[in-house]
């Protein structure tokens, strides 16, 4: 049986102030928890901070306020307008909803009044004046009609706003809807009582929405809004906490009963797990000021890590109680600081939540090792004979001196590896694997959009001027070219304000026509339609004044509110005013049409998805080019501590690179950015079963620390391809493969160790 040696008085004061600095963390997270700092569920953590011009970052900015606290439904099924009532009435009593769009079923006509004249659809102002007469007739003699013969002869207000809201959108019965092909929906839309990413709130609104279903299981209901999607990320993220770390924990603690049978064992190699999530869990809160789910998910795999220290050190006491504990400090160190490498290369990367995820496992690998080097030397638990038996049989695993077949298949397998990277290696920047949200929601919210004739706002072109009237002078230029790709097909919707508010110049000859109209046109239409000719006077008079219609009046309108995200204003160039113009879903032609209109000096295309997805595959080259560096790096350091020896550390980390991206390769699998970030992880861990397998080449202890590190690896970080996260799975599928290729090459590592060399002093 082993004993602990007696610690130092330097180690004594040591351990004392790290169990100090632990009780300072403790404290900080009860600060935390009591203050009720809110948990980040948004997926959007993970983009980059990207630098871009002033004018998109307040484009992106404006766009964002517009949607991002808006939602929108559709519910159909028997009764609509009581359904439509009592769906209100539930998110109203759920203190969810501030404000619904009640404004969508009131015609804005009386706003837009003393403007009509200026206000003329292409219908009207092409027309001849028999065409003025007809319609005026027409208007006067339809059944139910409420034309007024003196205010608005020809329907002038009425024509434009059948154009300007021409649309899926009709009002049924006072309420909003819209059809499709196997009936009508009616829309609740409105503006959320707080941030989407509230846990809260988003509570509320769903049981709102349930309360709902179950009173109404027949009724039908579509979604559409950014909460309903950070929602599903927030539970998704809860639920895989609970599956992904309980169940690596589980799994762990089972594997490492089955080895050593000792509650006190399991106790001592579970304390650093502990201390590191004490340690690296309020530190990342607080630095960060907020702590996302998905770090916590990935912070789960940290189990699998932080017990390798606890794992080297108590197999060498178990199996080789003589050896000095000095002996395994070097081994120990180097572990810790590739294990680092491969983490903190994530600092190297603008994504927030990256950063914050390396921060947290970093910071847990650093306080696991200082509780196995201050605390664990202190005790040593009593061996049970089982673990002996299980390390000679697992010491069998050792290659012969000569295997020349194995070595051969081993060389043969490398190469065909390397043709395979070189010939079918692929990647992938699909910005979907940043989203976690399932597909039938994203199907629910694109059918809701798809029936709306919305755009999500991830294209838009950025028009600029000296002044407002030039500035709807340019939009309308825009008018022609945009409406032929929406014809044709090729653009789905766009939406810009000259479609609302005309340039002044526009404005001026459409009253110039209707002033035209009103002199040769209306005389004909009161003689025709019998009525008083003292009409012709009367309804010519409010011609002599019209006001101008500006932008700033129509935004200022109920109907114009909608709008108010198109407008920019002043720009950085002061006094250049700006406004945007959203696109919907567009192909090839449309995106290489698009780029043509954007050559302009005072044209900006911008699409969002490409512009992330290029950052990405940026990031991805930048996390490759820093695993070749670290590679070469660590090769370097290692070559001047193990000389000849240096390939044994290199072997298993190495190859379980090469041999990931085979597999890869082979299946057509694209390499992403978070691929790499996991062959880094993968590098890591590798690098710690190389360090310890040549540092300790004869060691069975050595040889079953590793097999266990690599097995509760493979739990921990492997449970992560389970992910519905797409970026977490891809993370974990890469360390699943890396791990397996790493634990399986170690015996090739070791393979006639015995009579090569020795364990260094």
């Amino acid at each position: 049986m082993s004993h602990a040696q007696p610690p130092t008085r330097m180690e004594r004061l040591a351990a004392f102030a790290w169990a100090g600095l632990l009780l300072g963390c403790a404290l900080l997270l009860a600060g935390l928890l009591s203050r009720g700092t809110p948990l980040d569920t948004r997926i959007t953590a993970l983009l980059p901070d990207t630098q871009q011009e002033a004018l998109i970052e307040r484009a992106e900015q404006r766009l964002t306020g517009a949607f991002e606290d808006r939602f929108v439904l559709l519910v159909r099924g028997d009764s609509p307008a009581e359904l439509v009532a009592e769906l209100k009435d539930h998110l109203r009593d759920s203190s969810s909803v501030d404000a619904f769009d009640d404004d969508l079923s009131q015609a804005p006509g009386s706003d837009l009044g003393q403007y009509r004249y200026r206000l003329l659809p292409e219908t009207l102002a092409n027309a001849d004046d028999d065409a003025w007469v007809e319609r005026g007739l027409n208007r006067l003699f339809i059944p139910g009609s409420q034309a007024d013969p003196r205010r608005d002869p020809f329907g002038l207000l009425d024509a434009w706003l059948e154009q300007r809201f021409a649309g899926p959108l009709h009002i049924v019965e006072g309420l909003p809807a819209v059809n499709d092909e196997s009936g009508r929906w009616f829309v609740v839309s409105g503006q959320l009582s707080a941030s989407p990413y509230d846990m809260g709130m988003q509570q509320q609104l769903m049981a709102a929405l349930s309360d709902f279903r179950d009173t109404h299981p027949d009724a039908e209901l579509l979604r559409s809004g950014l909460v309903f999607h950070a929602a599903s990320g927030a539970d998704q993220a809860k639920r895989e906490i609970s599956t992904i770390g309980l169940g690596s924990l589980l799994g762990i603690g089972l594997l490492l009963w089955a080895t050593f049978r000792r509650g006190s064992m399991l106790l001592s190699l579970l304390l650093p797990v502990a201390s590191g999530v004490l340690f690296a869990l309020p530190l990342t809160w607080w630095v960060f000021g907020t702590l996302n789910l998905l770090t916590l998910a990935f912070g789960a795999s940290l189990i699998g890590i932080s017990v390798d220290y606890a794992l080297h050190l108590q197999c060498a006491r178990q199996l080789s109680p003589r050896l000095a504990l000095t002996r395994l400090w070097p081994g120990l160190l180097l572990g810790l600081a590739s294990s680092l490498a491969a983490y903190l290369a994530q600092f190297a990367t603008p994504l927030p939540g990256l950063r914050q995820m390396a921060t947290f496992a970093a910071l847990g690998l650093i306080g696991a090792w200082l509780t196995v080097r201050l605390w664990l030397p202190w005790f040593s638990p009593s061996p049970h004979a089982s673990t002996a038996h299980i390390a000679t049989q697992l010491d069998r695993l050792r290659l012969p001196s000569r295997a020349p077949i194995r070595w051969s298949l081993l060389a043969l397998l490398g190469i065909l590896a390397v043709v395979l990277i070189a010939t079918r290696l692929t990647a992938n920047d699909d910005l979907r694997q940043l989203n976690p949200s399932p597909d039938a929601l994203i199907a629910e919210q694109q059918r809701v959009q798809g029936l709306l004739e919305r755009s999500t706002g991830s294209r838009y072109l950025v028009v600029t001027a000296e002044h407002e009237g030039e500035l709807l002078e340019r939009l309308e230029a825009l008018e022609p070219s945009l409406a032929a790709l929406k014809a044709d097909g090729h653009l789905a919707q766009y939406r810009h304000l000259a479609q609302a508010v005309p340039s002044p110049a526009t404005q001026r000859a459409n009253l110039e026509r209707v002033r035209q109209a009103y002199s040769r046109a209306l005389p004909e239409l009161i003689a025709r339609a019998g009525l008083p000719s003292d009409l012709v006077e009367r309804a010519q008079a409010p011609l002599r004044e019209v006001p101008l219609l500006t932008l700033d009046a129509w935004l200022e309108m109920p109907a114009g509110r909608a709008d108010s995200s198109l407008w920019l204003g002043n720009t950085v160039k002061n006094p250049d005013v700006a406004a945007l113009v959203t696109l919907g879903d567009a192909d090839d032609v449309a995106q290489q049409a698009l780029r043509q209109l954007a050559d302009s000096a005072h044209i900006v295309y911008h699409d969002r998805v490409a512009t992330l997805s290029n950052h990405l595959s940026r990031l991805r080259d930048q996390i490759a080019l820093w695993l070749a560096v670290a590679v070469a790096g660590l090769t370097l350091v290692f070559s001047w501590r193990y000389r000849g020896r240096v390939w044994r550390v290199l072997l298993p980390p190495l190859g379980a690179l090469v041999a990931t991206l085979a597999l890869f390769s082979a299946l057509n699998v694209g390499l992403s950015l978070f691929h790499l970030l996991g062959l880094l992880l993968v590098l890591g861990i590798g690098l710690d079963a190389g360090i310890f397998c040549t540092e300790h080449p004869d060691s069975s202890a050595a040889w079953l620390a590793i097999s266990l590190s690599c097995a509760s690896s493979l739990m921990a970080f492997g449970l992560l391809s389970f992910s519905a996260t797409p970026a977490l799975h891809h993370l974990g599928l890469t360390c699943l493969v890396g791990l397996a290729a790493t634990w399986a090459l170690v015996p090739f590592a070791r393979a006639g160790s015995r009579r090569v060399c020795s364990s260094p002093n």
